[in-house]
Formats: structure tokens, C-alpha cells, sequence
């Protein structure tokens, strides 16, 4: 029997089974691949991305339309900004506007007033004052006088040749200078000899080709 003392065996740990691992491997691969895949941007269906040809057809087909009724329901007051009309009202006499002439007789109230477009040229012939109205502005012609609806907005007229009264917020233009009403009333008259401008009521100036004027109550101004 041998003296010599036997050497103590080390405990061996115990591996993990392969399987196992090779089961959580696969697993941690699929669940990454998932995640990839459903982050990745989905393309949009195809019917979103194709234009329909006939829908392009059938808007290049009813946008003319639709704007042909328009044109042919509201006539050239369709681009009018709104609130803002023009009107003309004959006085007894003789007037005219645009194409239109109006003969009311002398003893007779003033006549129905009738709608004005830009461009439409008015006047009284003989007889009383004819009244052109636009926005808040109101130019008085007397016999003998003529004016053109300028624009609605601003209000404008100009005036072409004899005697009217404008009032409220308007702006007369003339052959020798513009006139700009702020709610006052002043007396014109234009003639070949130039424009006579009387201040009577409120605030106005006078924009001549060689100066820029406030206007004075009462005071006669003559640009030649």
C-alpha cells in the first residue's frame, strides 16, 4: 500500500447546453430583423401615387366653364370690389350714360338711377344737374358737363369739361391737375382756360403738375 496521498479531482463546471444557445441566438436575429424591417419607410399605395388622367381632363374641361358663367352672370362687374358701386341719376332734361340717353321731363323727379361699369362716359345735356355717384364720393354735373367713371376703388371720376359739384371721399381728375376730396364739397369748372377749384366744405388739395396744395375754404383756385 502506497503512502502517498491521492490528489483531490477538481469539480468540472457544467456547460450550458448548445442547443439552448443556439436557440437564443436565433431568437435575438429574428427580433433584430423585425425591428429593421418595420422601421424601414413603407412606400405609399400606388393608387396615391399616380395622377388620374381623366380627373385632369375633366377639370381642364369645367374650370373655362365655370368661368364663362361667371363672365356672362355678373358681366363686366365681376372683378367690382365689393361694397363699392357706381350709379348715375339723370336729372329733368336731357343726359346720357355710357350708350344710354334719358329725357324726364321738366316737372319730374329725377329719374331712376342706373348702374355704371369703369369707362362708362356721363353727362347732362340740358335741363338740371345729373348726379354720379361712386363709393362715398358724388360729382353734381350741370348742364354742359361730362365726366368718366375712372375706377371704383379708389374712387375716381374725370372730369373732361364743365361745371360740377363734388362732394364726400372722391378724386377728380382733370387736364390740369387732380383734385382729392377727404368728406368735403368743392365747386369745379374746366374749361380751355383751365380749372377753377372753390373749397366750400371739409378737406381737400389740389395735386397741380407743378406744385402740391392743401386746399382753402372759400378761396378760389385757378390752374392754367
Amino acid at each position: 500500500m502506497s503512502d502517498t496521498p491521492a490528489e483531490a479531482e477538481e469539480p468540472v463546471a457544467e456547460e450550458p447546453e448548445r442547443g439552448a444557445l443556439d436557440a437564443r441566438r436565433d431568437e435575438l436575429v429574428a427580433e433584430l430583423h423585425d425591428r429593421i424591417a418595420r422601421s424601414k419607410p413603407r412606400p405609399l399605395p400606388s393608387m396615391r401615387r399616380k395622377v388620374s388622367l381623366q380627373g385632369i381632363r375633366m377639370r381642364t374641361l369645367l374650370l373655362p366653364a365655370f368661368a364663362i358663367v361667371l363672365f356672362l352672370v355678373f358681366g363686366s362687374r365681376a372683378g367690382a370690389p365689393l361694397g363699392v358701386e357706381a350709379a348715375f341719376t339723370p336729372g329733368p332734361g336731357t343726359s346720357f350714360a355710357g350708350p344710354r340717353v334719358f329725357d324726364v321731363p321738366e316737372d319730374a323727379p329725377p329719374g331712376p338711377s342706373v348702374r355704371l361699369a369703369p369707362g362708362d362716359l356721363v353727362g347732362a345735356r340740358s335741363g338740371a344737374e345729373s348726379v354720379l355717384e361712386v363709393g362715398h364720393g358724388r360729382l353734381r354735373l350741370q348742364p354742359g358737363a361730362r365726366a368718366v367713371l375712372a375706377s371704383l376703388m379708389p374712387p375716381r371720376v374725370r372730369l373732361i369739361g364743365g361745371r360740377a359739384e363734388a362732394s364726400g371721399r372722391l378724386r377728380i381728375v382733370t387736364a390740369n391737375g387732380i383734385v382729392d376730396l377727404d368728406d368735403g364739397r368743392a365747386l369745379l369748372y374746366l374749361s380751355e382756360n383751365g380749372l377753377d377749384i372753390t373749397l366750400i366744405e371739409g378737406e381737400g388739395s389740389l395735386i397741380a403738375p407743378d406744385a402740391t396744395l392743401e386746399l382753402e375754404l372759400d378761396r378760389l383756385i385757378t390752374v392754367r
